[in-house]
């Protein structure tokens, strides 16, 4: 279950975002995919929406019927993804991604592909999660902070996300260390976590994604965050015009109460 749990969760942090085109109330609808495959193990999912105008109601259809799978580049082994018939996920329970691998996805809708490509960086450990109380616009927040060692020489691109009492936290924060590189580092979560009381069972989910990955998020992230809309679309890695990303990340996992 906890397995489930930390898969949606890292699938739903981008999920509440309304995603817009710039030609906000005249855009057509577009399909958005949105997916991750972690080291954690299945199940993995696959979400398929229609996206919707600015001044439409906030709810984005659910694509059926598609066709999806992942491929393993290096194995060579192609995994089957199976609808849940819920809200446009689709499933796969027999899949285990492994640091290094290379996976492409492929979502077939009404005879149109979508593709995109993923490599699993290596794994970067958390060492410790922490809080701290800081007075933002004269709130208080309980803001977690994340402690980890960022391995030199090498770029590394992060995205935080959390469970809440087991329930996904629909915020995130997305981290580079261009100025970090090697460093011990300590860094507060600057998410909406102003509803964190004491006693909260905190779970950190940290994820290290590739530069694509890493590049959606933080242009989410700049443009208001998961709990926010967007003036611009994010930069997706998908092809053929669809929105949203496919991320296959390694990820480690600490919880704490507050």
């Amino acid at each position: 279950m906890k397995t489930n749990l930390i898969a949606l969760a890292i699938l739903l942090l981008a999920s509440c975002t309304k995603t817009i085109d710039v030609n906000l109330r005249t855009a057509a609808s577009q399909i958005v995919i949105q997916g991750n495959i972690t080291n954690q193990g299945s199940p993995y999912y696959i979400k398929i929406n229609k996206s919707v105008s600015f001044d439409a109601e906030n709810i984005y259809p659910a694509v059926s019927g598609a066709t999806v799978s992942v491929l393993d580049s290096n194995t060579n082994r192609r995994y089957y993804f199976t609808e849940s018939g819920d809200e446009g996920y689709y499933i796969n329970n027999n899949m285990y991604g492994q640091v290094g691998h290379t996976y492409k996805l492929s979502v077939i809708v009404d005879g149109t592909e979508y593709t995109a490509s993923s490599t699993m960086p290596d794994f970067v450990g958390l060492d410790e999660v922490t809080f701290t109380r800081t007075k933002i616009f004269n709130q208080v927040r309980n803001l977690p902070q994340v402690n980890f060692t960022d391995p030199a020489g090498v770029t590394n691109y992060y995205v935080f996300t959390l469970l809440v009492n087991s329930v996904p936290y629909k915020a995130f924060y997305a981290l580079d260390d261009r100025l970090t590189d090697g460093n011990n580092i300590r860094q507060q979560l600057y998410m909406d976590s102003a509803y964190i009381q004491p006693n909260d069972f905190v779970t950190v989910v940290m994820g290290s994604v590739d530069k694509n990955v890493y590049n959606y998020f933080n242009v989410l992230q700049g443009n208001g965050g998961a709990s926010g809309t967007t003036p611009s679309n994010p930069p997706s890695n998908i092809s053929n015009n669809a929105l949203g990303y496919f991320s296959a990340e390694c990820v480690d996992i600490k919880s704490i109460t507050f």
